[in-house]
């Protein structure tokens, strides 16, 4: 299998959540599922959330899988370490369960992977009324996030406990390893940021 792709959940409400968060976790699922590149397993990591349990009984693709881990505080990343740990791919993606791919986004990872440990590329963000390439940088914070990386299963990254700036912390991780690049812009849609806006 080429990627295990972790979506972390919590649908109950906490500071800085997006709106309509069960219409836009449906949203998410259907943009794996819409995928032109097929060769994928979705790892749904309840973090403590029975809402996430409850609407992820409702997949029928086998390629869906479900866990649930107990919250021990928000952003605490078990949820996530979780699904890493369950994950059979060659490859880790992440998706975050307000945002949504293109269809061919898996696909343009597949493309430009060539035995690295880990790859990254720019993501969309959507304001004034269209979507814009966000360019982002891997050494600084809060310009890089889980949406830009693909790593390798082998090197054994575990997501830490630092808050909020835990994509940060996750990269800082992954410079370690110098086999990576830079690929062409993928397919990932970033639809809210603490709410300074949302889609």
């Amino acid at each position: 299998m080429k990627f295990s792709i972790i979506m972390a959940s919590l649908l109950e409400d906490y500071p800085n959540a997006s709106t309509k968060r069960n219409y836009k976790f449906d949203r998410a699922v259907a943009s794996v599922l819409a995928q032109s590149f097929e060769d994928w397993e979705l790892i749904i990591c309840s973090d403590g959330c029975d809402i996430t349990d409850y609407l992820s009984n409702s997949f029928t693709d086998k390629r869906i899988k479900h866990c649930r881990v107990e919250r021990n505080g928000l952003f605490k990343n078990s949820a996530r370490n979780k699904g890493i740990e369950l994950a059979e791919g060659e490859y880790i993606i992440y998706l975050d369960s307000d945002d949504m791919w293109g269809k061919d986004h898996l696909k343009i990872f597949a493309e430009n992977l060539n035995g690295e440990d880990w790859v990254w590329s720019n993501d969309w963000i959507y304001y004034d009324e269209k979507w814009n390439e966000r360019f982002c940088d891997m050494e600084q914070y809060a310009h890089c996030g889980t949406s830009n990386v693909c790593h390798a299963r082998k090197l054994g990254v575990q997501w830490g406990t630092e808050g909020y700036g835990h994509d940060y912390h996750l990269i800082q991780k992954l410079l370690l390893f110098k086999n990576y690049k830079q690929i062409p812009t993928a397919q990932y849609y970033v639809c809210h940021i603490g709410g300074a806006y949302e889609i």
